[in-house]
């Protein structure tokens, strides 16, 4: 265990990235584990405590793990992989209310979460609860499970999630690294996606109240700085990959911004929230196609008369915005089941009927900001086909965590389907990721440029049922 507070919160050489992978081997980094560990334990006494170092001594006397009768730890641990018992001598015992997702150290043996007969968890003895889901976030729950055969970790939030990670072998890729795991949470905690906040909930002004979601100490936002500046740059570098393939751009100015405050006003975009921000301040592209059958609005009445979802009064904290519509305007699709449920939630008063004609293109996402787990960078991409349209197909698109999209829908490319790894459960992807792999197929010639930008029709994303999947799939995050 690390000895000095310097020590706890100097942990930039375990986080992992692309430069400082996880290791790969047969076995538990424990020591990594630890500091990652320890550094969320000490970061909650600081908050709480309100000081800039953590109290090792207090530390050290909040145990609640540990202070469980010898024999249960002890038959706890005979179970253990040895670099389990290892990571347990090496970290502190969290409060109640370790992150945000989850309430502490549980190190629950996962024959007794599961222990019907008829569980379909293979080999349930080699798995562990290291830690539990927080019970506000609803019944069933389970929490990081730890493979002690393949020293992978997974983190299904309830017990309906264990379809998607289960038997493993088929689930590969929904299994990491512990250590990765951590990492991302330390990451959406350092860019201000998750705060930490001692304050009771009836302290905090209207405006902090109506713009999180608290649990416990822990806040989720719908959106932060770091955000608006990663999907920016994101953006920024996509259109760069475009522009420097041209042989020639529009005559705009470099420096111009894409929209004005002005012109989201006449859209009615709200005051405050993610896409103002975000189309206020990127570049403005110069080139007509941002993506296949998929314009730029350079003609801001065009944008602002498409907007059918921006009506006021409608109960919605933030509506959907058309970013870029489909460059034919006859490309519309009619109003349905999915659509409703997507961008208008359970609410019946909408302005729209069945079969009322929709522009299609890439949207950004409705966002009530009350609800837990909201996600105001993300975007639903609305296609006038849909996608697997043949019910009995056994391939097609697939999702983030490799469901395949559902038949018939119309808006689920690129989404991260029904599981989360690292947390959560509802969420829409980030256009952050999205204008990444849009940059991918630039730059590897999937997708190419013409005079007027990005070639092909919108039809080209159907590619996506047609073999390519792997094209129009984004890997798991967060």
């Amino acid at each position: 265990m690390n000895t000095t507070p310097e020590q706890i919160l100097d942990i930039e050489d375990a986080l992992v990235s692309d430069e400082n992978p996880a290791r790969d081997e047969d076995t538990l980094d424990f020591e990594r584990c630890a500091r990652l560990h320890n550094y969320l334990v000490a970061y909650a006494h600081m908050t709480r405590n309100g000081t800039d170092t953590p109290d090792l001594d207090a530390l050290a006397s909040e145990s609640w793990f540990f202070n469980q009768p010898n024999e249960s730890i002890d038959a706890i641990r005979t179970r253990l992989d040895p670099s389990l018992n290892s990571f347990l001598d090496s970290i502190y015992d969290p409060t109640p209310g370790f992150f945000y997702w989850v309430n502490g150290l549980s190190m629950e043996l996962a024959d007794e979460t599961f222990p019907l007969e008829d569980s379909n968890f293979e080999g349930k003895e080699r798995f562990v609860v290291i830690y539990g889901t927080t019970l506000e976030l609803g019944s069933h729950c389970l929490g990081v499970l730890y493979d002690q055969l393949n020293h992978r970790a997974s983190f299904p939030l309830t017990t309906d999630n264990v379809e998607s990670i289960e038997p493993v072998a088929e689930h590969w890729d929904m299994w990491f690294p512990l250590e990765t795991i951590l990492t991302h949470w330390i990451h959406m905690l350092r860019m201000g996606k998750i705060t930490a906040d001692p304050r009771d909930e009836g302290d905090l002004s209207d405006v902090e109240s109506n713009s999180r979601h608290q649990i416990g100490l822990w806040c989720w936002h719908p959106y932060c700085a770091a955000q608006i500046d990663r999907t920016v740059a994101a953006m920024d570098r996509y259109t760069n990959a475009i522009e420097s393939r041209m042989q020639s751009l529009l005559p705009i100015s470099q420096d111009a911004p894409f929209f004005t405050d002005a012109e989201l006003d006449a859209a009615l975009v709200p005051k405050e929230c993610f896409i103002r921000s975000f189309l206020t301040r990127v570049k403005t592209p110069r080139f007509k196609l941002i993506a296949p059958g998929l314009e730029v609005p350079h003609d801001k009445e065009a944008f602002t008369a498409r907007q059918m979802f921006n009506v006021e009064g409608q109960g919605r904290d933030i509506p959907s915005f058309l970013l870029f519509a489909s460059a034919d305007d006859d490309c519309t699709i009619g109003f349905n089941d999915e659509i409703h449920r997507l961008f208008f939630g359970s609410r019946n008063d909408v302005p729209s009927n069945q079969g009322d004609p929709v522009p299609t293109g890439l949207y950004s996402a409705t966002v009530n900001r009350f609800e837990y787990d909201s996600e105001e960078t993300g975007f639903h991409l609305l296609l006038p086909f849909a996608l697997r349209p043949n019910l009995a197909g056994e391939d097609g698109a697939r999702r983030s965590d490799g469901t395949l999209v559902p038949s018939g829908s119309f808006t689920q490319l690129f989404q991260h389907g029904v599981f989360y790894p690292f947390g959560g459960e509802h969420r829409v992807q980030r256009l952050e990721r999205l204008f990444d792999r849009w940059t991918e197929l630039i730059e590897t010639g999937v997708w190419t440029v013409g005079e007027n930008g990005v070639e092909g029709a919108i039809n080209v994303f159907q590619d996506a049922d047609h073999g390519a999947w792997e094209d129009y799939w984004i890997p798991p995050s967060w």
